[in-house]
């Protein structure tokens, strides 16, 4: 997978579903550069947690799409394990799906999408390259 130009975090999943404008606008401007977007794992759980199940489909449609790639994360005991890390910045942001997106970015050195731009920059700091939908 090439570096991610955008994070979609949770609220960003929804607002998706939601039919948000800001949203399908910059996955049609990442696709017509040959870029990819990253969901995080995380995030995702959380917008299908908060979807009803009659809206699930939009976001299986979304996840269908090649450019957009679920980051799961690496959790292995021997090796790399980004657990620790997530958590704490998950701690700093006030929700998991947050802290796993900021740590997605971080890696990707991405921007990210998200409702709550308060969340990842309480991590990432305010110059952080945040898309508030």
């Amino acid at each position: 997978m090439s570096r991610p130009y955008w994070v979609l975090d949770t609220g960003a999943l929804l607002a998706y579903v939601q039919g948000v404008a800001a949203v399908g606008e910059a996955l049609v401007a990442v696709a017509d550069a040959e870029g990819t977007v990253a969901v995080p794992s995380t995030c995702l759980l959380e917008a299908y947690c908060l979807l009803d199940p009659g809206e699930h489909e939009l976001l299986r449609m979304l996840r269908r799409n090649p450019a957009v790639h679920t980051v799961a994360p690496a959790l292995d005991l021997v090796n790399d394990d980004e657990a620790p890390t997530i958590g704490s910045m998950a701690r700093h942001a006030g929700r998991l799906g947050a802290g796993h997106a900021a740590w997605v970015a971080l890696v990707s050195q991405a921007g990210v999408i998200t409702s709550r731009p308060d969340q990842v920059q309480a991590v990432l700091g305010e110059s952080w390259e945040i898309l508030e939908v």
